[in-house]
């Protein structure tokens, strides 16, 4: 495709009502999603995935890391361990770019793909370009050790169907997989994308105006804990849980607000699994 057509496809992602506002979580959810708006369009595309230090090495913590400027996370930071995005293939003159679709870090058009990895701004990065149609991946960490044990544990007849190398110890295991299965029934996508819609209703209706009123900082910092953090964000509004932030106790005392956006992220949640069928639908019959 040619420029002018990618800034056309990139215009009507932005108006599909995706939430790129929130950046605690959900890319590959929103990716997806884009991979097929493009399709149902006629058009495919790839995605670039980035990985931290953390994800693939035993002796690193580094993140993708970088300021919040809504001033939402109760950490100041927004931290990612992976981040991923659409990528197309455009011709610009005699040449053909890997152009990037990333609205939330760059919401004016696609850009490069170097821009994009150089926005990043984490040293040891690695990416790789593939095939859209693979949706998450898989981590782990696990003893090299467990698999020793879990040897001697069986019989000659029935060994262990892997043994890692010594050196291998504790490192991560990943495998990508596709939208399909736990993920499809799930229905993984429209959970995420109403968790970033929900939280940014949230934090537009609830936190911004108050956000910087000496008498109201200690109930932005209770939201910003409930609403800043994804995982928090999860449990109470999707999950209907607690955990070790989110108590029985803190969850009574804000009881009212967290029922009214429970009924916001399920009418969220509703649209976007509409939303999902319709694309499929189109993509089914093209």
């Amino acid at each position: 495709m040619n420029l002018d057509t990618a800034n056309a496809l990139f215009a009507e992602i932005i108006k599909s009502g995706l939430p790129f506002g929130y950046q605690q979580a959900n890319c590959h959810n929103i990716s997806h999603y884009i991979k097929l708006l493009l399709e149902s369009k006629g058009y495919q595309c790839a995605k670039i995935w980035a990985f931290a230090p953390v994800v693939y090495s035993m002796t690193s913590s580094r993140l993708i890391s970088f300021a919040d400027k809504k001033n939402i996370s109760p950490t100041g930071k927004i931290d990612w361990g992976y981040h991923v995005a659409p990528v197309l293939q455009v011709r610009i003159g005699n040449k053909v770019r890997k152009m990037v679709i990333d609205p939330g870090l760059f919401p004016k058009s696609p850009v490069r793909y170097r821009t994009w990895l150089a926005k990043l701004k984490t040293r040891n990065i690695i990416y790789l370009i593939m095939d859209s149609e693979w949706y998450l991946y898989n981590s782990s960490m696990i003893p090299n050790s467990e698999f020793h044990s879990k040897s001697n544990e069986l019989s000659d007849e029935d060994p262990p169907n892997i043994e890692l190398p010594e050196w291998f110890s504790d490192k991560l295991v990943t495998d990508f997989f596709k939208y399909e299965e736990d993920a499809l029934e799930g229905n993984w996508i429209p959970h995420g994308l109403a968790v970033n819609e929900t939280a940014m209703a949230f934090y537009n209706a609830e936190i911004k105006p108050i956000l910087n009123s000496n008498r109201h900082q200690d109930l932005v910092a209770d939201y910003k804990m409930m609403v800043g953090n994804v995982f928090n964000f999860e449990t109470v509004f999707r999950d209907h849980n607690s955990n070790d932030e989110m108590t029985t106790e803190f969850q009574t005392k804000h009881q009212d607000i967290i029922a009214q956006y429970r009924e916001i992220y399920l009418s969220n949640f509703n649209k976007w699994k509409e939303a999902m069928a319709f694309l499929n639908s189109v993509i089914n019959k093209s």
